[in-house]
C-alpha cells in the first residue's frame, strides 16, 4: 500500500526483503476512531484512509454528539489559503495529478465535500475508499456537528 499524497510505501510487513532494503519504508498506522471505525494512516503526510462507508458511521456519530474533536480543525480561511498554495506551488499549465488509491490501485476523484466547506475529497472510483489529507477529518467531524 502506498500513500497517494506522500508515496511513501506504507506496510504491515517491516521486512520486505533484501531487495527491497533501499526503499524508505513505513509501517501502516491503525488509528481506533471512536466512531468505531479503524482508520489507515499515513505518518508521513498525516493523511488517513477510510474504507467505504467508514466516513457515513463517522458522520452519524459525529451529529450524533458521540465524538469529541482530537485538535482544533482548521477553518475555512486557513483551507482555502492552503488549497490557494498548493495551486500556485505548481508550474503554469500544468494539470493537477489524479490520486492512486492505497487499497486497490484505482483512480481517484477529487471533489469538494460540500459548498463553502473547502475540504476536498478524494474518492476511489473502483473500491470507494475515501483519501482525506491531514486536518480534513476533524474539518469534517466539525461540519457534521
Amino acid at each position: 500500500m502506498e500513500c497517494p499524497r506522500c508515496k511513501i510505501d506504507l506496510t504491515n510487513d517491516p521486512y520486505r526483503g533484501a531487495e527491497d532494503r533501499h526503499h524508505r519504508r513505513e509501517r501502516l498506522e491503525t488509528i481506533a476512531h471512536e466512531a468505531g471505525v479503524e482508520l489507515d494512516g499515513c505518518r508521513g503526510c498525516g493523511g488517513v484512509f477510510l474504507d467505504h462507508g467508514e466516513l457515513a458511521k463517522i458522520q452519524i456519530a459525529a451529529s450524533h454528539g458521540e465524538t469529541k474533536p482530537t485538535r482544533t480543525p482548521t477553518t475555512a480561511l486557513q483551507r482555502v489559503y492552503a488549497r490557494a498554495r498548493e495551486h500556485g506551488a505548481g508550474t503554469d499549465g500544468e494539470a493537477v495529478a489524479t490520486l492512486v488509491c492505497p487499497s486497490c490501485r484505482g483512480e481517484m476523484a477529487a471533489r469538494n465535500w460540500g459548498f463553502g466547506s473547502e475540504v476536498t475529497v478524494d474518492t476511489c472510483i473502483e473500491c470507494r475508499g475515501v483519501w482525506l489529507d491531514s486536518g480534513e477529518l476533524e474539518a469534517l467531524e466539525d461540519l457534521f456537528r
